[in-house]
């Protein structure tokens, strides 16, 4: 009797011996290639196999001091090269209030450099914060603000309209020799400067920047006029304004208790 020969249908489900030994290989080496990636993973996730010695601060620092800083942030960084979050190390220095930006970068083998930018103080704002050259409130500890920084009052969301007219403005009135010392703008948009001299000036809030040109081209005759320092100049008039005299305020107060007022066209 004549044996069955097998088909080819199962010739096929039959895997030859040399293809299910390196199917076998295959299965250990990959095996093994997973088994030392995820020892290489738990090795790299623990801090102590590449730590971070060295906290590096660049950047022109005037506020922030930068060795208390790189103490700090060593204190703060406790992970590993590769553990490092610098998401979180990145928030906790934005936290700092004369911090104004921040970059890091790991530097291979033990290093955590650090470019920070620093807030520059325009003004003061309000009774504890400060406002930059962009009109960006920040708020440092009441010791930390800056002696001499003019001061700027006006409504919640007017910061950076205040900062533009407040540098426009200087820049204007530096060229007679006035230092602006505060800035107001109340409610209904009416603006009054107070210089360094102790003058003050009123401009409404309409016709700003004609208001200031007159000013600014008359201040030299009121000057010379003789009469002391002009100690309010009233400028909420269409062709004129209004000046309220030390020496004459002095004179009539201690006769009269009252305020003279000269107008000027």
């Amino acid at each position: 009797m004549k044996s069955k020969r097998p088909t080819a249908e199962a010739k096929t489900r039959m895997p030859p011996f040399a293809s299910i030994v390196r199917w076998s290989l295959a299965l250990a080496l990959f095996g093994t290639m997973g088994g030392g990636a995820m020892l290489l993973s738990a090795k790299l996730q623990d801090p102590q196999t590449f730590p971070l010695k060295v906290v590096q601060i660049k950047g022109d620092l005037r506020y922030l001091d930068r060795q208390k800083l790189e103490q700090a942030m060593a204190v703060q960084v406790r992970e590993g090269f590769f553990t490092l979050n610098v998401e979180r190390v990145h928030a906790r220095l934005l936290q700092m209030p004369w911090v104004a930006r921040v970059a890091l970068r790991r530097v291979w083998p033990d290093t955590l450099l650090i470019a920070v930018e620093e807030q520059a103080p325009l003004a003061r704002w309000g009774k504890q914060q400060l406002v930059n050259l962009q009109g960006e409130l920040f708020q440092p500890a009441k010791n930390e603000i800056p002696a001499g920084l003019p001061q700027l009052v006006g409504p919640e969301g007017t910061e950076r309209e205040m900062v533009s007219r407040y540098r426009t403005m200087q820049s204007r009135f530096a060229a007679v020799g006035l230092q602006i010392a505060r800035v107001q703008q109340d409610l209904r948009s009416a603006w009054l400067i107070e210089f360094a001299n102790k003058s003050t000036i009123r401009l409404g809030s309409q016709q700003i920047d004609e208001r200031l040109g007159r000013f600014i081209r008359l201040y030299p005759r009121l000057k010379a006029a003789g009469r002391g320092r002009p100690k309010q100049v009233d400028l909420r008039y269409t062709n004129g304004f209004v000046v309220h005299w030390e020496l004459d305020e002095q004179s009539v107060s201690s006769k009269k208790g009252l305020t003279k007022r000269n107008e000027l066209g």
